[in-house]
């Protein structure tokens, strides 16, 4: 028979290295960032494990462009790092989790549903290459609803408190 002292160990060893890959595992994506210029090299964002934005870096030249440009420009660099999140994840956690582990691809898949895809980068005046989105003043304004008719009111009865001749009082 098996000694319950020794089963007990064994149970306490996988348990203690089961903590400590789970602890390498937290520091390692406590530790992640993903980070992405852009072409000029005036924007510089990095994101977190989870994609969110956790520094950025603005160039002193943006000053002199337009707001609205510069802003677009930030959204889609910023969405250019987020999309490199799921493989910059799946790189540095294989060594740990395995590649082809359950871990590793539910991992994989929460990560890649919760990121936006890559967007084609604007190049203003570039000609062919596609835009990075409408603007507000790009289309007309959709029509306005058609009104609503008004509700037809409803013809209250008569307010004689007194007479109570055909019913009762209660009514």
């Amino acid at each position: 028979m098996t000694d319950p002292d020794q089963i007990l160990n064994q149970y306490e060893g996988r348990l203690a290295e089961a903590q400590r890959k789970s602890d390498a595992i937290r520091e390692s994506l406590a530790n992640l960032r993903v980070v992405e210029r852009s072409a000029d090299g005036q924007i510089v964002v990095a994101v977190n494990d989870a994609g969110n934005l956790v520094d950025l870096k603005l160039g002193s030249s943006l000053q002199r462009r337009d707001g609205g440009s510069v802003a677009q420009e930030v959204l889609r660099v910023v969405q250019a790092a987020q999309s490199r999140v799921a493989a910059t994840v799946q790189e540095a956690m294989s060594p740990m989790l395995g590649a082809d582990s359950e871990a590793m691809h539910f991992m994989m898949d929460k990560l890649r549903s919760a990121q936006p895809p890559p967007q084609p980068q604007y190049v203003p005046g570039g000609g062919g290459q596609s835009r990075l989105g409408a603007i507000e003043d790009d289309a007309p304004p959709p029509p306005p609803p058609p009104p609503v008719p008004p509700r037809p009111q409803r013809p209250r009865p008569p307010q004689d408190d007194d007479d109570f001749s055909d019913r009762g009082f209660l009514r």
